[in-house]
């Protein structure tokens, strides 16, 4: 195999596997949808998940104001919604009334889910760390909601159908979906 040398500031590209989430944020006026792909969970016990926001987005000013936000897990069908949420600002455009998306009232914080997603992890931020030119955000997971059938049938990959969106670089994103092979022993 043949290797090819990158820039260091190009690593993410390599790492950017899990799935891009909407994430609505919100303070005193109306909620605002952000496409984040730098999303991971850092915790079992307490639930957290860690998200990365660049102080120049106006989500990062919400979330810092409101301290809460859902993360909604988007299916494959959203990819031009999940597109169009990343690539316009929340201070000119309001997002849910540009998309066909449509929130859904949460339980334990302020910002909604979104209906069409296959699940919502409603959030609190515990923490936050300057990392960089972005803010690391860490979440403790207060509630999570997911499809039934997203749940049990459609979540990972499994029978050749598209679940999750997975952002590549750029303009370009994948689904997660194919067979599903298991590894290893069994304890």
């Amino acid at each position: 195999m043949a290797r090819v040398e990158f820039e260091p500031t190009s690593f993410h590209r390599f790492l950017n596997c899990g799935p891009t989430v909407l994430a609505v944020t919100q303070d005193d006026g109306p909620p605002n949808i952000i496409t984040l792909s730098w999303v991971t969970p850092v915790s079992h016990e307490p639930p957290l998940a860690l998200i990365s926001v660049s102080p120049h987005r106006y989500s990062h000013g919400l979330l810092e104001a409101g301290g809460e936000v859902t993360l909604n897990v988007p299916p494959w069908e959203l990819l031009e919604e999940v597109a169009f949420c990343g690539r316009v600002s929340g201070r000119e455009v309001d997002k849910f009334a540009e998309t066909a998306l449509r929130p859904v009232p949460s339980v334990l914080v302020t910002p909604p889910g979104i209906e069409q997603c296959l699940a919502t992890l409603e959030c609190r931020v515990e923490e936050t760390v300057g990392v960089g030119d972005h803010t690391a955000f860490v979440l403790r997971v207060v509630r999570v909601v997911a499809d039934e059938e997203a749940a049990t049938e459609r979540f990972g990959p499994g029978g050749g159908i598209p679940t999750t969106i997975h952002h590549l670089r750029g303009r370009y994103f994948a689904p997660l979906g194919g067979p599903v092979k298991e590894a290893g022993k069994a304890e």
